[in-house]
């Protein structure tokens, strides 16, 4: 029995391998690749993609999966044991009806896809990203078909990002959050008291920010010798184990957002890092689910980030760095900036309090695209609508608005709302945090982030997959999820920085 089982696990192995030549065939794509390579690394894509396909969707998983859960062994099998049974099964049925040809043609599109955004996006343009971008809406639905022909093809897109998610019980999630943010957003916009933004676009020399950024993942544990830090378009975290690696984007202009881009992808390098304490290679040595994975790097680069006690200890290292740019700069003024909150266009240039709003956007549209209720070639009307309506912004080009995400391109429509879940998740996990390390804050100020670090470490990273997300938040803090922690955490912090009564 106990071969059959090992057996299984090996097939697993052998697609997991797959699947991380490929994540490194995308990783060449967005920061090596020359221009003129697309066609070739499109056709790489799709060979492996459809050969990472096969090996998870083999006629002997299926039969392996079906003699060990029916052999009357397999009671005595270890809760980890039967949970990795369990997750290898989820997934065998769940993708046993997309032909393999789809998933070769499918990834072949987004590098396609990936290359036509890139040139809209520089020429703010959507037009030339609209023909690409149909194709891989057609794609996403055909693909939500073959999940599950039988629910909502965006709940089926959820579902695979997020197990167990549906739009009805992300909006029941997000609703409160919604409500509490623009009452917040308007009290903020209109308090007395308001930051010197000037701060933040200081030029600071890329040679600069890349001394600083590289001194922050030390600080935060990110082990270089088992990753690296490049940079790229659009910011992104890929690989495992011990090769993760992370990249960031620098504007000479704007030094926090590189610094913040980097510490987010922190959060998601040492979370990959960290998470095969349960067995490498099997299903409970990875990561749990998309919003888990956000979670942590939004814990990384915003709850831990932009923290007061964390600029305490690290302001004086960036002046040393900067030199005169920051001179005469208090610390108060500068962590006022850094956590300003305004309407801006980019979503991932905004502040934590509004970042929830441009994630709700981007739900919406995806859910109404997927079901035919929009058409494609209205998106920039739409977007800019939505913006408005949100967020009280006016979009100015294609390039702020609608061509700003690299997501779509790369065919991960129902992976937004992952990102907010995350920082729901994070909220509640940190308070818990807060219960077990009352002194957190005064560990942070001296330097040492090990402790904190450490602990998140040990409750998130190294748990792995041995339970889904909810589950996992449930027993990390004893409570189901909630938005309450992060509207709490969002009302204490701009209640602080605002001086709001």
């Amino acid at each position: 029995m106990k071969t059959k089982y090992e057996r299984l696990l090996s097939l697993y192995k052998e697609a997991l391998i797959v699947e991380e030549v490929l994540m490194f065939l995308y990783w060449d794509r967005d920061v090596t690749m020359p221009k003129g390579g697309v066609k070739q690394k499109a056709e790489q894509v799709a060979y492996l993609s459809q050969l990472e396909h096969e090996k998870r969707i083999k006629p002997e998983i299926g039969i392996l999966l079906k003699e060990i859960q029916n052999h009357s062994d397999y009671n005595s099998f270890t809760e980890l044991e039967k949970r990795n049974v369990f997750l290898i099964n989820r997934q065998y049925y769940k993708i046993i009806n997309i032909p393999p040809e789809f998933v070769g043609e499918f990834n072949k599109q987004c590098v396609i896809a990936n290359d036509a955004w890139e040139k809209a996006k520089d020429e703010s343009d959507f037009s030339l990203f609209l023909p690409e971008l149909e194709k891989m809406i057609d794609f996403n639905k055909k693909y939500a078909h073959f999940l599950n022909p039988d629910i909502d093809p965006y709940d089926a897109l959820i579902d695979y990002s997020e197990p167990g998610m549906t739009q009805e019980k992300f909006e029941k999630i997000v609703n409160p959050l919604k409500e509490a943010t623009v009452q917040l957003l308007k009290k903020c916009i209109e308090a007395e008291k308001q930051p010197n933004l000037t701060i933040l676009s200081r030029k600071v020399p890329i040679k600069l920010q890349k001394k600083l950024n590289n001194d922050v993942l030390k600080l935060v544990e990110y082990d270089l010798n088992r990753g690296r830090l490049d940079e790229t378009v659009h910011p992104f975290t890929t690989g495992n184990y011990d090769d993760v690696r992370i990249t960031t984007k620098y504007y000479e202009d704007n030094m926090i957002s590189a610094l913040m881009s980097t510490m987010h992808e922190a959060g998601h390098g040492t979370y990959e890092q960290n998470v095969g304490k349960n067995g490498r290679y099997q299903p409970i040595g990875m990561w749990c689910s998309d919003g888990i994975h956000e979670g942590c790097a939004r814990f990384y680069e915003n709850i831990i980030g932009l923290s007061n006690p964390f600029w305490k200890f690290y302001f004086p290292k960036l002046k040393e760095v900067t030199g005169e740019i920051y001179s005469e700069v208090s610390l108060e003024d500068f962590v006022f900036a850094i956590n300003r909150t305004k309407p801006t266009a980019i979503r991932t240039d905004a502040d934590e309090l509004t970042y929830n709003l441009h994630i709700i956007l981007r739900f919406e549209i995806e859910r109404d695209l997927l079901n035919g209720r929009i058409k494609v070639e209205d998106l920039p009307i739409i977007w800019s609508k939505k913006m408005k309506d949100l967020l009280d912004y006016e979009v100015q080009n294609d390039a702020e608005g609608v061509l700003q995400d690299i997501h779509w391109s790369d065919g991960l429509m129902g992976y937004f709302p992952t990102y907010t879940l995350g920082n729901i998740f994070g909220a509640q996990i940190f308070s818990q945090l807060k219960k077990e390390i009352p002194n957190w804050e005064t560990q942070i100020e001296s330097g040492n982030l090990k402790v904190v670090l450490d602990w998140f470490k040990v409750n998130v990273h190294e748990r792995g997959n041995i339970k889904d997300s909810h589950e996992m938040v449930k027993e990390i803090t004893g409570e189901e999820v909630t938005s309450e922690y992060l509207i709490n955490y969002l009302q204490e912090k701009y209640t602080y920085l605002y001086d709001l009564d």
